[in-house]
């Protein structure tokens, strides 16, 4: 008889979740739970899988005590289900998990934990902090994407069962034929929710230390959601080299011909647990550049794959943006083919769902 597994996954992780959760249900009886939210800016794509998949919109903003109801009826659903494994790749605070430790055995619980603690620029953060760690102190079964994460986790959390993998690359499709960097540029991009431990302020002032005739051979494209835009316009309009500034939300269908027209992703974070649009960079092949934090040092061999700079260093990153333009195409060349080999070594898609099914064991 096939376990069962119960799959519920927050809107804002479904691209995390979707090169797994299919393939699992080849092997396991599957019902997968996608949480959307109230506001619906965030699209779900259609899935194809062999299972029984339920799109639920919250009712109400999150902290409206009348979501209670919304995730009891959830709880009674996944408990009818009678499953032997629930995976929750969801934070919704503050009500989902006392809700789901109410209806269900938390001994089953598996919480996919991409952040140990809160970091500066999160909302509500001090209600974040109290909810992670109402969420470690009362389960046992974890799953850490970071291997530094998991150190700093086991260290203030003992005698949890823990599982760790990297996050699956991220696949957007393929890009559009022909879509390729500007010739004779230097294409770098900043992708993401601009959020203020990310320390794009950083990258745009190494990319302004540069001289001229230097700042004349790149293309710099920033494009993500970004609330203190004029703050950022400022630093984007004293550039000389060309730029592409879109502080909006980039519609999915667009991300595979963005990546496709960048020879690096640019990640100046100065705290990161796991990145999202590192994992895109490695599903097309583009090396990053990065500080030199555990979260990236883990994934990047600098010089080899990849390049590292000094966390929250100007002068750092600006001598690192003046070595990747002076490469030529076959040092660039061999760079990327170094980091095709690192991605089928550690990234896998056949290494990583093992790492699930082995740890499904143990529940």
């Amino acid at each position: 008889m096939k376990k069962r597994i119960a799959w519920i996954t927050a809107d804002y992780f479904v691209d995390v979740d979707i090169p797994i959760v299919p393939y699992l249900a080849e092997e396991y009886e599957v019902e997968w739970y996608i949480i959307q939210g109230f506001d619906g800016k965030i699209a779900v794509p259609e899935i194809t899988a062999n299972c029984k998949i339920y799109k639920r919109r919250i009712p109400y903003r999150r902290r409206n005590p009348k979501c209670i109801a919304f995730y009891a009826d959830i709880a009674k659903q996944i408990k009818a289900f009678a499953p032997d494994v629930i995976y929750v790749d969801a934070m919704e605070v503050p009500y989902m998990y006392p809700v789901l430790d109410f209806y269900l055995p938390t001994t089953k619980m598996v919480h996919a934990t991409h952040n140990v603690k809160s970091y500066e620029g999160w909302h509500n953060r001090r209600l974040s902090q109290l909810y992670l760690s109402y969420v470690f102190t009362r389960h046992k079964h974890f799953h850490l994407f970071s291997q530094h994460a998991r150190a700093e986790f086991e260290a203030m959390y003992r005698g949890k069962n823990i599982m760790y993998t990297p996050l699956s690359l991220k696949d957007y499709g393929a890009p559009t034929t022909g879509v390729k960097p500007v010739e004779g540029k230097v294409s770098y991009l900043f992708f993401g929710n601009v959020r203020q431990n990310k320390r794009l302020d950083v990258m745009l002032q190494a990319f302004a230390k540069l001289p001229a005739e230097l700042q004349s051979s790149i293309h710099l494209s920033v494009l993500g959601s970004c609330e203190n835009v004029a703050y950022y316009q400022e630093m984007v309009d004293k550039l000389s080299c060309s730029v592409t500034f879109i502080p909006d939300r980039i519609a999915d269908e667009d991300v595979a011909d963005i990546f496709a027209r960048h020879h690096y992703l640019v990640l100046p974070y100065e705290n990161v647990t796991q990145s999202g649009p590192h994992m895109i960079a490695y599903n097309y092949g583009m090396p990053v550049i990065a500080t030199r934090i555990e979260g990236f040092t883990e994934h990047v061999t600098d010089g080899v794959d990849g390049y590292l700079f000094e966390v929250n260093n100007i002068d750092s990153l600006a001598d690192v943006l003046k070595k990747t333009i002076m490469l030529s195409q076959d040092e660039y060349a061999t760079l990327c083919q170094n980091l095709s080999q690192t991605i089928a070594r550690k990234y896998s898609s056949e290494s990583i769902l093992g790492e699930y099914k082995r740890f499904f064991e143990t529940i």
